[in-house]
């Protein structure tokens, strides 16, 4: 989602499609960035982990009341609240996608 956001918005300021930004250096760059923060945050909560939590999001769902996961359940950040989030992100995406290369121009 993050990406998605990232693009669209350099999509706004410069008119440049989602594959010119993919094509030059610095979306690149980005690309490149953006997974690696992705990756470490995935592999963060396991370096201190006191309620042992597993790599399964489904294990989230009886545990309650974990420091660090507080805000997630006050926000209702279920792991199918955030599968449905990566879904529509993923959709929304390759939407743009397909619609920057039918019409040939940007969308935002």
């Amino acid at each position: 989602m993050a990406g998605y956001a990232i693009g669209a918005q350099i999509e706004a300021q410069s008119g440049a499609t989602l594959a010119n930004q993919a094509s030059t250096a610095t979306g690149g760059f980005v690309a490149v960035a953006l997974c690696c923060l992705i990756a470490w945050a995935s592999i963060s909560p396991f370096e201190f982990n006191p309620q042992e939590y597993g790599a399964d999001p489904n294990g989230l769902k009886e545990k309650k009341g974990m420091s660090g996961f507080l805000a997630m359940e006050a926000l209702n950040l279920n792991p199918d609240v955030e599968r449905a989030h990566g879904r529509l992100a993923m959709v929304g995406f390759v939407g743009t996608a397909l619609v920057e290369a039918a019409l040939g121009r940007s969308v935002f």
